[in-house]
């Protein structure tokens, strides 16, 4: 890297955790998933030079599904890459893959046959694609388009790189909440089914979860099922 692009790249490392993290209001947190992706995307774009336009995809059941676009434009090639199973954003997503690909210029690009024409519709010439995520979480990439050819340098291939691991933590995060969320609400259900069968055979607590789990073993089915039934079961809706 020469100096300026040395620069340019401190530069932009020194603001980005503050911009991306910045909250919506000083009353509020960091905003939810999509609002935070949706600056880190923002940020990117405008911080690594050369760039139009971005946004995430993520492959989940092999479903390529986009997030968070700069533009309706960036949406449409993030949806075509979909549709047609070919392009960076897929490419980049799989594990197999190195870590991004890149095109610097789709005139002279012989991958993609089928997605790279839609692209140079819209004007795009060069593209990167990093991918993001932990080994356990969905698959996906943080993308850049440009309408320029060689737009991107090395200064900016780190850059993009720091962001998408920024993008693959929020969404980390994300989903781990969504699993302790929904691990709190099956703990609650299961105290409460514990009351239930306290109340009604009068035993203790211990005993109640055992009769739960003596209860799931036997009928092979899960815990937190047997659980939701007999709330449901128990509620004067369910009994009228």
């Amino acid at each position: 890297m020469d100096e300026h692009e040395v620069a340019a790249l401190s530069d932009a490392l020194s603001h980005a955790a503050a911009t991306v993290l910045r909250a919506p209001s000083p009353d509020q947190g960091l905003g939810t998933t999509e609002e935070v992706l949706t600056r880190i995307v923002e940020v990117a774009a405008s911080r690594v030079s050369g760039a139009d336009g971005g946004g995430i995809t993520q492959t989940d059941r092999g479903e390529v599904v986009g997030r968070a676009p700069s533009a309706d434009w960036v949406a449409d090639l993030d949806a075509a890459q979909a549709e047609l199973g070919e392009g960076p954003c897929v490419d980049a997503g799989h594990r197999d893959e190195p870590t991004h690909v890149e095109a610097i210029d789709l005139d002279d690009e012989t991958r993609w046959p089928r997605w790279r024409p839609r692209a140079r519709a819209a004007g795009v010439r060069a593209m990167l694609s990093y991918a993001m995520g932990p080994p356990d979480a969905p698959v996906g990439s943080l993308n850049l388009y440009s309408f320029t050819p060689g737009a991107f340098s090395e200064a900016g291939r780190v850059t993009l790189e720091v962001f998408a691991l920024q993008a693959a933590i929020a969404l980390y995060g994300a989903s781990r909440a969504e699993g302790l969320d929904i691990a709190l609400a099956n703990r609650d259900q299961i105290g409460q089914a514990k009351g239930i069968l306290m109340e009604r055979h009068g035993v203790d607590g211990d005993r109640a979860f055992q009769m739960l789990v003596e209860a799931s073993q036997q009928s092979n089915i899960k815990l937190r099922d047997v659980a939701a039934w007999l709330t449901g079961e128990h509620t004067p809706s369910a009994r009228s």
